[in-house]
């Protein structure tokens, strides 16, 4: 009986020292904000355009740095698609090749000009459309990674590439039109799962897969194209 009672205050004490920490773990209620990225490609037969929604949510978390807080973010999303006329398609990634390597980066940089390098601030000015852009085309140093399959059905066939070689990619006539993206309160894209069917089962599958992509981050190659598929 003594243990028992001894083993409650213990688990009251822990209790007590718990909650404050979890409750102060996340420093206010953070912010969000969704933009729609198109791509437009030239190609002989014309110009073909795919189209994407994200959503990138900011907030400060308790840390040990000097000012006693952590800038987190978090990018939601599926990477957009271009069907192009001669049957190849264009995936740009959830990545960038640009200092800040992803879309939230990306989407501040172009639409906040007060933005300096704090997502958080930055996420609540895009969140109440404050002092902000509504649209805004993107400047090619900072677009996300484009990439192509030799086949769509073998993850290992992807390759990068560079707006400069395009042509020699998909043949003459194509090129990058414009990378444009605007801010919106539409969902969030998904469905890439019907397109990239081994993306649910990757985790199984990346075992057996040894391969290497230039220019590619293969540490977290799901979460390249899909943070809606678990």
């Amino acid at each position: 009986m003594i243990a028992m009672r001894w083993r409650s205050f213990l688990n009251l004490i822990a209790l007590a020292v718990m909650l404050p920490v979890l409750s102060l773990r996340f420093i206010g209620t953070g912010s969000g904000y969704r933009f729609r990225m198109t791509i437009e490609v030239d190609t002989p037969s014309g110009p073909w355009a795919g189209t994407s929604v994200y959503e990138v949510r900011a907030f400060y978390r308790l840390g040990i740095n000097p000012e006693g807080k952590n800038h987190v973010w978090d990018v939601r999303g599926e990477a957009l698609m271009v069907d192009l006329p001669n049957g190849a398609t264009l995936f740009a990634l959830l990545k960038t090749g640009n200092i800040h390597g992803d879309l939230a980066g990306m989407s501040m940089l172009a639409l906040d000009p007060a933005f300096r390098n704090d997502v958080v601030e930055s996420a609540r000015r895009l969140a109440r459309r404050k002092n902000v852009l509504e649209s805004a085309e993107i400047a090619p140093a900072e677009y996300p990674i484009i990439a192509v399959f030799g086949d769509t059905a073998d993850p290992s066939s992807i390759r990068r590439v560079l707006p400069a070689d395009f042509s020699a990619a998909f043949g003459p006539g194509h090129a990058v039109k414009s990378v444009a993206i605007h801010l919106t309160r539409d969902r969030v894209t998904k469905g890439i799962g019907k397109r990239l069917p081994w993306l649910i089962n990757f985790q199984k599958i990346r075992r057996k897969l040894r391969f290497r992509a230039e220019g590619i981050p293969l540490g977290d190659f799901k979460r390249l194209f899909s943070t809606e598929i678990r």
